[in-house]
């Protein structure tokens, strides 16, 4: 249950009692404007179903998220509400031009196909908007180094150095595709189970999903660095089969309902859904209610 805004200071503000705050506050001047903290404040109400992306997460998280107050850093959600306006642009550029868009599968605001083009032959090809780090775009592209090549600008080296002697060409990463070391399962379930719910409930064919990935540091060295080179990729997604697909969703839903029907949760996130523990250091809002999150971030507050 979201309750309180983590402000610049570190400490905590109800929801309720920031957003009566106008131009001023408690720190002089606010950090965000009101409509901005009120958009970041929004949360979708529990419907006693679980949306995909839910059932993507831990039951662990998704649990005590449901059930315990917790609170959230509004300037670490600005790249979210950057991309909820990049889907609402999108969404209307689609619908001029007679695209389906925003579609929902289970009804109200959970399990919504972003775009939806005719494939030419009778189906339809699904397409999810993301916007991702590089980092990620990386991992799920497959892209690695693959050994140092002479910068394609020429540029020899001013001074001698451990990276070469004066006067060389300088060095740079060469990056390669590598389709085996590409991970992007979380994706892949996702959009899978977009597909069976749109065919199960239009009785219409999905010939083809893909992300649109907007690059959130495209253009900056951090990026580079890492082999992406571009601010938008198309990434396309693989049909994975139905039988497991659904048993994996079935599954989560099965265990997040028990959870909270008994009020209790005791297995942890996997590593796959803990990111090898890196959202419980870093990314973890309801942490400190968890023996893992604990754990893992130690004496880090």
């Amino acid at each position: 249950m979201l309750e309180w805004f983590r402000c610049p200071d570190g400490k905590l503000m109800t929801i309720k009692d920031c957003l009566k705050c106008v131009g001023s506050c408690r720190h002089g001047e606010t950090c965000l404007s009101q409509p901005t903290r009120y958009e970041i404040s929004r949360e979708r109400e529990w419907s006693g179903k679980p949306s995909t992306t839910q059932l993507l997460n831990g039951t662990m998280l998704e649990f005590l998220k449901l059930t315990k107050p917790y609170a959230i850093d509004p300037d670490g959600m600005m790249f979210a509400l950057l991309g909820t306006r990049h889907h609402q642009q999108l969404e209307v550029s689609a619908k001029t031009l007679g695209l389906p868009s925003e579609v929902a599968l289970t009804g109200g605001d959970r399990d919504i196909i972003d775009l939806l083009e005719p494939d030419g032959v009778g189906g339809y090809i699904l397409t999810d908007m993301k916007t991702w780090g590089s980092y990620r775009v990386a991992k799920a592209l497959g892209i690695v180094a693959g050994g140092k090549v002479p910068d394609p600008s020429g540029e020899l080296y001013k001074a001698s150095g451990a990276w070469g002697k004066a006067g060389t060409p300088k060095m740079v990463n060469r990056f390669i595709v590598d389709k085996s070391k590409a991970e992007n399962i979380e994706a892949e379930l996702q959009l899978n189970h977009y597909r069976l719910l749109f065919e199960e409930k239009f009785h219409l064919t999905i010939s083809k999903m893909r992300l649109q990935v907007v690059v959130r540091d495209g253009g900056l060295q951090v990026a580079n660095g890492r082999g992406i080179t571009r601010n938008s990729y198309i990434i396309p997604i693989a049909k994975m089969d139905d039988d497991k697909v659904r048993s994996y969703f079935h599954n989560k839903e099965v265990d997040l309902l028990q959870a909270l029907s008994q009020g209790s949760w005791d297995t942890p996130c996997s590593n796959f859904e803990c990111w090898d523990g890196n959202r419980c250091r870093e990314y973890c809002d309801v942490w400190q209610f968890c023996p893992k999150g604990i754990i893992e971030r130690g004496d880090k507050p």
